[in-house]
């Protein structure tokens, strides 16, 4: 079991290596079909793992790795996420299929390492890859000026640099001193041996990096106004996996720092509801379909968090849960969104045109997205987001200010209720002119988008089946 295990960290490096090697395979076609095969068994393969695998903790190359109830879920989840944008990725990819193809494998074996990984310098080392990894498909799959995507890459690592002098400068110089392994699960039990303004400095470090991938105040101005300006489904792809590798490190944190949140869960809680109200702010005047997308992940993704503060294993449950609905039901949503762009030549709001009565299908898939997004009973943002309230407001908070936060929460849900329903009259109803352009949709976007609406729905309905009975 530990051996396969083993094996399937490395397979998607092996791949991504032999795939960008493999100068003699030139057709695009061919290169499609087998990163298609490839990734779709590497679900196949996660799935037989997920199921029928005890949890047990392993080393490879001396470094310590833990495969338990949490990381098998989400190395599930992660082979999932990148077997959709495999299949889908015939639409929006055009040229540089071996580049996209390697590049998407390589991002999927990064984020097998963070999820299994049990050291930190592992941990940060595979985020800062995926950084140069962004990079490179941005700059080459962009019409636009790599000048962004060079500065974007410069912001990204000086936050990086900043974080890694936080966790490096005095933290950790205990577990390198002594020689125990700098891993989370040390992190607990060693904490007593630092001094406290070392561990809210390494503490600090951890957190800069996590709210720098959920895209909070200071780190989301430059990636929203840049998001216009870059192949819309890539900017998907920065999204999902942004957000999915950001909860990761949240949960990987979590455990050894909880009481520095519950500590200064009044700084926290003020700070993402006012992250909350900036992202409702700039989803009012958004013009663009993808900025809206994005700005509706993050209050939702921003508002996930808060399960947490119950600092229960209860509430660590529904936050994994959220992670899982709002990663599928925003990938539907890109998706839709991506296509409708396609079809209409526009990501503009106010310039979408009528989608012609036969194309029943498209339509069918864009209600489906948008109902999910409104929180409909039987999708699963509906049951999560009541999960996650009903918990909150069963939580008796010590701070004044904390106990108005299940009020902003529903607030926010009901906005966000609002503003999809604005953009599902923008697109289905309000439009005059009928659409020129063809907007049939082919066997691989019917495919994919049939696959995440029957898991938005068996989330919404089964959330107790998902996770065991874990509710």
């Amino acid at each position: 079991m530990l051996k396969i295990l083993k094996i399937y960290l490395l397979i998607p490096f092996i791949f991504a290596f032999i795939l960008g090697v493999s100068t003699f395979l030139k057709n695009p076609i061919y290169i499609r079909r087998i990163a298609k095969i490839f990734f779709f068994f590497q679900f196949i393969f996660t799935f037989c793992i997920f199921v029928g695998f005890d949890k047990s903790g392993f080393s490879l190359f001396n470094i310590n790795f833990i495969f338990e109830e949490n990381s098998s879920l989400f190395i599930f989840l992660t082979s999932f996420i990148f077997f959709i944008f495999s299949i889908i990725s015939k639409t929006f990819i055009k040229k540089s299929n071996r580049l996209f193809y390697s590049t998407l494998s390589l991002l999927l074996g990064l984020i097998n390492l963070i999820i299994l990984s049990d050291n930190i310098f592992l941990t940060l080392a595979s985020i800062f890859w995926m950084l140069l990894v962004n990079f490179l498909y941005n700059s080459n799959f962009s019409k636009t000026d790599k000048k962004i995507f060079t500065n974007q890459l410069k912001i990204d690592i000086a936050i990086l640099l900043t974080s890694f002098i936080l966790i490096f400068y005095n933290f950790a110089r205990l577990f390198i001193l002594n020689d125990i392994p700098f891993d989370f699960t040390q992190l607990e039990d060693n904490l007593y041996h630092i001094n406290n303004n070392s561990i809210l400095a390494g503490f600090l470090g951890f957190i800069i990096i996590t709210f720098k991938f959920y895209s909070l105040i200071p780190f989301s101005g430059k990636t929203l106004q840049n998001s216009t300006k870059i192949n819309g489904f890539l900017c998907t792809i920065n999204y999902i996996v942004s957000i999915f590798t950001g909860s990761i490190l949240l949960l990987k944190i979590f455990p050894a720092f909880d009481y520095l949140i519950y500590d200064f869960e009044d700084y926290f809680g003020i700070y993402l509801i006012f992250n909350l109200i900036w992202f409702i702010l700039l989803s009012f005047k958004e013009k663009y379909l993808l900025n809206f997308a994005i700005t509706t992940l993050l209050i939702t993704s921003t508002s996930n968090i808060f399960s947490l503060f119950s600092f229960e294993e209860e509430g660590m449950t529904i936050f994994i849960y959220g992670i899982a609905a709002i990663i599928a039901s925003y990938m539907l949503l890109f998706i839709v969104f991506n296509l409708i762009s396609e079809k209409f030549k526009t990501n503009k709001i106010e310039e979408l045109v009528k989608i012609p009565s036969k194309n029943k299908i498209l339509k069918l898939f864009i209600i489906s997205a948008l109902l999910s997004t409104m929180k409909t009973p039987g999708f699963a943002l509906f049951t999560s987001t009541l999960i996650s309230l009903v918990n909150i407001f069963s939580i008796d908070y010590d701070g004044v200010i904390l106990n108005f936060i299940p009020y902003f929460l529903v607030l926010g849900t009901f906005i966000v209720t609002i503003l999809s329903y604005n953009i599902f009259n923008k697109i289905l109803i309000e439009p005059q002119t009928q659409s020129s352009n063809q907007t049939e949709l082919s066997n691989h976007q019917i495919i994919t988008l049939t696959i995440l609406v029957a898991v938005v729905i068996i989330l919404g309905i089964f959330p107790q089946n998902f996770f065991n009975g874990g509710f």
